[in-house]
């Protein structure tokens, strides 16, 4: 059996020199034109085999003072140095082209591997909560099994098209395992898939949030006083909260709707300013913590509902006055957030609650984005747009991932006559 490879999500988070943003603006947008199916010979992202979605995102300069950024968002198969190495063997021209308008860059050339890795290196901006619609899944083999699956649907359709053959779930189901087994480049599909998780990850997982539950219980005693502390001080500050909802300017919400629905996919990049002082700052990174033991334990392709996410995370940046987040789901982005909003407002609310503008909320995470009107409406302000997005698999939802996955693994697995019709059902 094959091992399970993690999927990493990380981004390389950059300051852009000014006087070089406009023409790195002109290059990203060159980029994203030359081809949307990730071919720009520079830096082909197509061939960069454990890659699964990539954007990147300019951060200009705006009233809070903040220098202009570029956010580089990965998320690939394995872990960063195998993949780092990868990035450089296809995309170093493309690489220096991109970092030269960038502060601190010093390679002199495509071939200044040092330079351009060392510079990738420094920059790496690991997620404070992260989210995976469909571990265990890479690249190779979501291609792989999709693939398999359009064979068997096509072969089914020959199979029920011939009146003939016998059409019970069980010996059709046993026609098109022979068909598998007689085709060379599936020889794959007879060995026993690799579990999406590992029982020792599962384990790790569940002791993180089920630990993380048990010392809170065990401590109660001496947290309680100190929980009352923060509702009054969290209450205190929710009603003085400012919540100016800013009306999304026109221009802006049509630039981001020209990059939306393209395909079933999509892509968003929010940034929110942070409700100053330390007690918004560490509730933040308190929730941020829990939402990732959260995540962790969803590993069945559903975060609280959701399961429209393919990858999302969280982070940090300037010190913690900033939340970014970016993330690749499938859909329109009003039905992704309707779906926020009646599966996850909870989480959704307690995170973003820390975030200035937002709906008005009550101890944390009731209220705010069940106010749906003023949630999209601040959702809309905070988003930036997408300069250039990259998807391996452009077609393919969470659900059909998932679904295309369970079909390979129960292949060749003894089924009785129901569990085989169902089978054939997800053809």
């Amino acid at each position: 059996m094959a091992a399970v490879v993690p999927q990493t999500i990380l981004t390389f988070l950059t300051t852009i020199e000014p006087a070089r943003l406009e023409p790195l603006k002109a290059l990203l947008a060159a980029i994203d034109a030359y081809d949307p199916a990730g071919e720009w010979p520079p830096l082909p992202f197509a061939a960069l085999s454990r890659l699964h979605f990539t954007s990147l995102v300019v951060l200009e300069d705006g009233e809070d003072g903040f220098e202009p950024y570029l956010v580089f968002e990965h998320n690939f198969d394995g872990t960063l140095d195998p993949y780092l190495d990868d990035l450089y063997q296809v995309g170093a021209d493309g690489l220096h082209q991109i970092y030269s308008h960038c502060r601190g860059y010093a390679g002199t050339g495509p071939g200044d591997r040092d330079a351009i890795i060392g510079y990738l290196r420094a920059h790496v901006l690991k997620p404070d909560a992260a989210y995976v619609g469909a571990p265990g899944r890479t690249v190779g083999r979501i291609s792989r099994e999709q693939a398999l699956r359009a064979a068997l649907e096509a072969t089914a359709d020959a199979l029920v098209a011939d009146r003939s053959a016998d059409q019970a779930p069980a010996p059709l189901r046993r026609r098109l395992q022979d068909a598998v087994r007689q085709r060379p480049d599936s020889a794959w599909a007879e060995e026993p898939a690799p579990p999406r998780i590992t029982a020792g990850e599962r384990a790790v997982r569940w002791g993180r949030l089920l630990g993380a539950g048990l010392l809170a219980v065990v401590l109660l005693p001496v947290l309680l006083p100190l929980l009352i502390v923060f509702l009054v001080v969290l209450r205190v500050k929710e009603r003085g909260d400012p919540t100016a909802i800013p009306v999304p300017e026109a221009d802006q919400v049509g630039l981001l709707l020209t990059r939306e629905d393209r395909i079933v996919q999509n892509h968003m990049a929010s940034l929110s300013l942070v409700k100053p002082g330390r007690f918004r700052r560490r509730t933040l990174r308190t929730v941020l913590w829990a939402t990732s033991l959260i995540a962790g334990v969803s590993y069945k392709g559903t975060l609280s509902g959701l399961d429209t996410l393919h990858f999302a995370h969280w982070v940090l940046i300037d010190d913690g006055q900033r939340l970014l987040f970016l993330t690749n789901y499938d859909g329109s982005w009003e039905n992704y957030l309707d779906d926020f909003i009646d599966r996850a407002a909870l989480g959704l609310t307690g995170i973003w609650s820390n975030t200035v503008n937002f709906p008005r909320t009550r101890f944390l995470v009731f209220g705010g984005a069940r106010d749906e009107p003023r949630f999209k409406a601040i959702a809309r302000s905070t988003q930036r747009y997408t300069n250039v997005w990259y998807s391996a698999y452009p077609h393919l939802t969470v659900r059909a991932i998932d679904n295309t996955s369970s079909i390979r693994e129960d292949l060749f697995r003894p089924l009785g006559e129901s569990a085989a019709r169902r089978w054939l059902w997800r053809l």
